[in-house]
């Protein structure tokens, strides 16, 4: 009971000076660090609100102070409604290179004009917002990559703090290509923190969902026939292609292309996804041929002069092309396909088993 009573007390007096001069970090995991603190929201869904501060302290954030993100709280305990983080803010962590407050502004910048954040305001339970691709991931462990350690050992020549150079390496190694190293060879590399299959798959998380994409397609006033059904067969389309087939041969794979790799402009920051009739997006009819061509790894023998051709034909995603001749043709033929193989199987299994059904009944 004197427990109960002291962890209230302490409460409230938390309560007061977080009232009184803001809320500190302490203050936020008094009850954020109970494990299975969960909420129920509008929807019934269960919510868990609980944060393991020791991760946390090992995480790519662990610098920043819960409320420089999560800026609308201003009292405990806090409104749901104001829980949203703000990724445009400054924080107070220095961007070494300038000596100023490090900000994701220009990032924020780019996916607010993007076809992911145009719209966000009108509907943000249909746009993805930062938090739905970004989670707080720990830090690479150094000593885990051969290759990482020996840089390790020639970044600790000059800068003798280790503590600090292996902190400032772990940071730039999770958003670094990362060599493996076996018997002395580099065996592959990581292109990202998640591989290419699972950036298709996150994709995927949107893209599959037609209900949600139906709504996009009604917010963006998009009534071409062609168009919408290029869109809602995005993910299906893709994972016919050969792109798709190399990644779920090899997750690794880093020659084969995912949605990143054509939806983004080369030497962008990954977030400068635009429609394709917008002249920035790497799809763009002007730009297909830099994203596809010459000046990348993944077609450098194609013919610049075809590569137009090449890279904006119906076919490279797969689309169906509804009402034409060529489709209805190619439906038919599919139906046959499937009903002649689907036919030949079950003959095969019915002759099969007669013959299996025979040789039963002479031996008795």
């Amino acid at each position: 009971m004197k427990a109960f009573i002291v962890g209230l007390t302490g409460a409230f007096l938390l309560a007061g000076t977080a009232l009184g001069g803001g809320i500190s970090d302490d203050g936020c995991l008094v009850c954020h660090r109970l494990k299975g603190l969960s909420v129920v929201d509008e929807d019934n869904r269960v919510r868990d609100c609980s944060i393991n501060d020791a991760l946390y302290a090992h995480s790519i954030h662990r610098n920043v102070g819960c409320t420089e993100c999560h800026d609308r709280i201003e009292q405990y305990p806090h409104k749901p409604e104001n829980v949203a983080a703000n990724c445009a803010n400054k924080c107070h962590v220095a961007d070494p290179s300038t000596k100023k407050p490090f900000s994701h502004g220009e990032v924020f910048k780019t996916w607010k004009e993007s076809v992911h954040g145009k719209n966000y305001e009108k509907a943000p339970d249909i746009y993805p917002y930062c938090s739905y691709c970004h989670t707080n991931d720990l830090l690479i462990d150094v000593k885990k990559f051969e290759a990482l350690e020996g840089s390790f050992g020639r970044c600790s020549i000059c800068h003798q703090n280790r503590e600090w150079a292996e902190d400032r390496l772990a940071h730039v190694a999770s958003r670094e290509p990362l060599p493996i190293i076996k018997n002395g060879f580099v065996h592959q590399f990581i292109k990202t923190r998640r591989d290419g299959w699972e950036i298709v798959e996150l994709c995927a998380s949107c893209h599959e969902d037609e209900e949600k994409m139906e709504k996009a397609i009604e917010i963006e006033g998009i009534h071409n026939k062609y168009e919408k059904e290029r869109i809602l067969t995005a993910v299906e389309s893709y994972k016919v292609t050969m792109h798709s087939k190399m990644l779920y041969l090899d997750r690794n794979d880093t020659r084969a292309a995912d949605c990143l790799d054509c939806h983004t402009n080369k030497g962008g920051n990954f977030h400068d996804i635009f429609h394709k009739s917008d002249p920035r997006s790497s799809v763009n009819v002007k730009n297909i041929e830099l994203t596809c061509g010459r000046s990348t790894e993944c077609h450098p023998l194609a013919p610049a002069k075809d590569m137009k051709n090449f890279a904006t034909t119906k076919w490279v995603h797969m689309h169906p092309v509804p009402d034409t001749l060529g489709q209805k043709i190619v439906k038919i033929v599919e139906e046959f396909m499937f009903w002649l193989t689907t036919g030949t199987l079950l003959f095969a299994v019915t002759i099969v088993g007669l013959d299996l059904l025979k040789n039963l009944r002479r031996k008795h």
